[in-house]
C-alpha cells in the first residue's frame, strides 16, 4: 500500500495531536498555521486522566506536564472566602499552561515526522481532498483535516451547516506570577472557584511560578467584562481577593462562551476537528481533551478502515456520543451562572450527594480514549 498523506489546517491541540497520531501510523503529514508562531494568550489548561492517556499515546505526556502543578481537589467559595463545597479529584489532574501543551504536541508531531509550516494561510478546501493556499498553490491529499478553531473558515468553505449557540457567560483569562505565599499555601494544590452573584473567579496554579486566573461573568455585564480589567468593581464583588485582583496586569482578553454543533463531522475526504466541530464552554476542563481524544480516535479509525470516507463515518459514530455528552454538561454549568444564589447552591449540593450525577460529571475524565491503554488498577469506561 502506498504511503497516505494528510494536510492539516490549524496547529492547535486538535491539529497537532492528529499530526502526531497519523505519522505514528505511517502517514506523511503537513500542518499549516496561518500565524507566524503558535501561541495561546493567558490561558491555563486542566488535563485529567483521559487527556493524559492521549498525550502518553503520542509521546507528549512528559513534556506536557513537566513542572506542571498536580491538582488534588476542587473547591468553591463565596465572596468572603468561605468554603461552600470541596471535592477531591477522582483522577490524576494537572493544571498547565496551554502554551506548554502546544509545545509538547508540536515536538511530538515533529519527532514522528510531521512538517509544521507557520505563516501558511489556507484559503479554501475541497471535499475531494485538496487545499488551496493564499499563494495560489493547490495541494492534494488523501485526507484534509480542518482544525482551524471555533470560527473555522474551512468548515464554512465546505458549506457544512454550523449551529452556533452563544451562552450567557464568558471569561477574562490572564496569567500572572505566583507569590512565595501562594506557593507555600495549601491552597496551591486546589482549583478554587469563588462565586459572587453571577460573577465567579477561578484561581489555579499552573507551576511554581505561574498562576491562571479566569474572571467569569454574564456577557451583558459590560463593566465586569471590560478590558483593561475594572479592578475596583471586581474587588467590590470579591473582597477576599483584593490582593490578587490588584495584580491582574498584563495580556488579557474577554471571550464569550459558545457551543458549536455540526450535523456531521466530515464531508468527503475532509474531517472537521476540535473547536471547529464541537466547541464548548470550558466549565468541565474537557474541551481540549475532547479535541485531543477525537484527533487520536480519527487516526485509529483511518488505520482500521482504508477507505477514507468510511473511516470518517466510523470515527464519528464511535467518538461523537461522549463529546455530545460533555457539551451538554458544560452548557448546563454555564446556565448555573444565571440562577439565584440559593438555587445554585442547592444544585451543587445535589450533585455532591448524587452518585448518578457525579458519574455523569466524571464520565469524560474517567473514559479510556480510543487508541490508549488503560493503566493497571484504574477503573474506567469506554466512551459512548
Amino acid at each position: 500500500m502506498s504511503v497516505r498523506h494528510a494536510e492539516i489546517v490549524g496547529a492547535g491541540l486538535a491539529g497537532l495531536t492528529a499530526a502526531a497520531a497519523l505519522c505514528a501510523r505511517g502517514w506523511t503529514v503537513r500542518v499549516h498555521e496561518r500565524a507566524a508562531e503558535m501561541r495561546a494568550v493567558g490561558s491555563g489548561l486542566s488535563i485529567f486522566e483521559n487527556g493524559l492517556r492521549v498525550l502518553k499515546a503520542i509521546g507528549a505526556e512528559e513534556d506536557a506536564i513537566r513542572q506542571a502543578r498536580r491538582g488534588l481537589e476542587r473547591e468553591t467559595r463565596d465572596a468572603q472566602g468561605r468554603t461552600t463545597s470541596n471535592v477531591r479529584y477522582a483522577t490524576r489532574m494537572y493544571e498547565v499552561t496551554r502554551e506548554q501543551v502546544l509545545a509538547a504536541l508540536a515536538n511530538a508531531a515533529e519527532r514522528a515526522g510531521a512538517e509544521i509550516v507557520t505563516s501558511s494561510e489556507v484559503v479554501s478546501v475541497d471535499k475531494r481532498g485538496a487545499i488551496t493556499l493564499a499563494t495560489g498553490a493547490t495541494i492534494k491529499a488523501d485526507l484534509v483535516i480542518a482544525a482551524d478553531g471555533v470560527h473555522s473558515r474551512m468548515r464554512d468553505r465546505l458549506g457544512v451547516p454550523c449551529h452556533r449557540k452563544w451562552l450567557a457567560d464568558g471569561a477574562i483569562r490572564i496569567m500572572i506570577p505566583r507569590t512565595p505565599a501562594e506557593v507555600a499555601s495549601p491552597d496551591g494544590a486546589k482549583n478554587i472557584e469563588y462565586w459572587s452573584g453571577h460573577r465567579r473567579v477561578l484561581v489555579a496554579a499552573c507551576s511554581e511560578t505561574e498562576l491562571y486566573v479566569a474572571l467569569t461573568t454574564l456577557d451583558r455585564d459590560y463593566a465586569a467584562k471590560s478590558i483593561p480589567i475594572d479592578k475596583g468593581l471586581w474587588k467590590a464583588s470579591f473582597p477576599c481577593l483584593e490582593g490578587l485582583i490588584d495584580r491582574l496586569d498584563g495580556d488579557a482578553r474577554w471571550d464569550r462562551f459558545q457551543v458549536v454543533k455540526l450535523p456531521h463531522w466530515s464531508r468527503g475526504r475532509v474531517a472537521i476537528l476540535g473547536d471547529a466541530a464541537h466547541a464548548m464552554a470550558p466549565n468541565l476542563g474537557q474541551g481540549g481533551a475532547c479535541a485531543m481524544m477525537n484527533a487520536l480516535g480519527l487516526a485509529v479509525a483511518l488505520d482500521e478502515e482504508s477507505n477514507v470516507p468510511d473511516a470518517l463515518n466510523l470515527w464519528e459514530r464511535r467518538e461523537r456520543p461522549l463529546t455530545d455528552h460533555t457539551q451538554r454538561l458544560s452548557t448546563f454549568y454555564s446556565a448555573l451562572t444565571t440562577w439565584p444564589g440559593l438555587a445554585r447552591s442547592a444544585a451543587f449540593a445535589l450533585i455532591a450527594r448524587s452518585s448518578w450525577l457525579r458519574a455523569q460529571y466524571l464520565r469524560t475524565a474517567l473514559c479510556t480514549p480510543t487508541g490508549t491503554v488503560e493503566p493497571v488498577g484504574l477503573k474506567s469506561r469506554q466512551p459512548g
